[in-house]
């Protein structure tokens, strides 16, 4: 079953390059976990200051039976990644732990 994708763009130009690297993301999720029923991706901009560079922050929501998960790009330090390719990766890797977690915690007997 493909998930729903939808994805929001902040601050950030809507591509058609983003948006097929974003399904490419999901796809990858999806092997992970085939029962993902939803995929929510958000793509930020954050301020930086009158001269500093922008960060780019990714967020992804997802819906599997019973449990959501939350993942995003955030550093310990509560900082953007220079690139928004950087962020949608380190965002991937965070989803990726929680689904291999979940699916660890389905796998042991009760």
């Amino acid at each position: 079953m493909q998930p729903t994708l939808t994805l929001t763009f902040r601050h950030v130009a809507r591509s058609a390059a983003m948006e097929a690297h974003a399904r490419d993301v999901a796809s990858r999720l999806q092997r992970i976990e085939e029962l993902i029923s939803r995929c929510h991706m958000t793509m930020e901009s954050l301020a930086g200051g009158a001269y500093a560079e922008p960060t780019y922050l990714v967020k992804i929501e997802l819906t599997v039976p019973g449990a959501q998960i939350h993942a995003d790009s955030l550093r310990a330090d509560s900082s953007g990644h220079a690139s928004l390719y950087q962020a949608m990766r380190e965002a991937y890797d965070n989803a990726r732990r929680q689904l291999h977690h979940l699916r660890s915690d389905r796998a042991r007997p009760s």
